[in-house]
């Protein structure tokens, strides 16, 4: 018995690890940057705060930048492997607000049930989840075909410029009702969640968090797309936020049991307490 509980928190910690290793995040070190300027956004392959790999330039299906003077598609020169991490160099134009959106081609896993079905839960896919039991194959080993589509929204010098509601066109995609570098602790973000351009359906669930400029974790909300296709994120606290969904499908394709798409989108939030609007 002592054997046994000393290695069931290890286990749960490995499968944790495991499943916390399928974020990809756009996060710089600074979300207020100078125009005219050069600046590193780093791409997190893991959680919101550590990397488990590097993105080769190969998996790159899209990397755009855009600005006040539109959208601009970068080459994949502009990363690098630093590490565990990806790297990714921009330069700023003028004053105004910025989006970088990455686009990375399909990958496939296998998980056996237990981890699969920890994976869903984990990740608000719990209609997923309701459907393996009902159909009885909780216990069976799944393959997932995934793709993950990730935007950032930042600021260099003044405000201006609607780059933050531009659609990049990605098979899933997290676009703000409003700029959210305007934000301050105390308000409400809505933002629009997208599938293959359209509203995703009433019910999928929608992830959001962040971290202080502490370190510390702001707790986790789970919403509910409604009827509008939005969820709100109410900001509760200043720091580096992240908005995230998973839309998974059920396929009948030779080797193949789902195929999901990821969509994150990150942002800074520096004002004091605000009213909600």
């Amino acid at each position: 018995m002592r054997i046994r509980s000393l290695l069931l928190p290890a286990l749960l910690l490995g499968l944790t690890s495991a499943l916390a290793a399928h974020d990809l995040f756009l996060k710089l070190a600074d979300f207020r940057v100078a125009p005219n300027s050069d600046v590193t956004v780093t791409a997190l392959n893991g959680t919101f705060t550590s990397s488990e790999n590097a993105i080769a330039r190969a998996r790159v299906a899209d990397l755009s930048v855009v600005g006040p003077a539109g959208r601009e598609h970068l080459d994949t020169s502009r990363l690098a492997a630093a590490a565990n991490r990806t790297r990714i160099r921009l330069r700023t134009g003028p004053p105004g607000t910025y989006q970088v959106g990455l686009s990375i081609k399909p990958s496939q896993i296998t998980l056996k049930g237990a981890q699969f079905n920890g994976y869903l839960e984990e990740e608000g896919l719990g209609q997923v989840l309701a459907e393996r039991k009902q159909a009885g194959e909780g216990d069976r080993t799944a393959t997932e075909r995934y793709a993950k589509h990730v935007k950032a929204i930042f600021r260099a010098g003044a405000a201006g410029g609607d780059a933050w509601s531009t659609l990049l066109g990605y098979p899933v995609e997290i676009v703000p009702t409003r700029d959210p570098n305007g934000l301050a602790a105390g308000d409400t973000l809505r933002v629009r969640i997208l599938v293959s351009g359209v509203a995703a359906p009433v019910g999928q669930e929608v992830l959001a968090g962040g971290r202080r400029k502490t370190g510390v974790a702001i707790a986790e909300q789970r919403l509910l797309v409604d009827g509008s296709g939005t969820v709100p994120v109410v900001i509760g606290a200043s720091g580096t936020w992240y908005v995230k969904f998973i839309h998974m499908t059920r396929v009948s394709e030779a080797g193949v049991d789902y195929v999901s798409q990821w969509a994150t989108l990150t942002f800074a939030v520096s004002g004091a307490a605000g009213k909600t609007r």
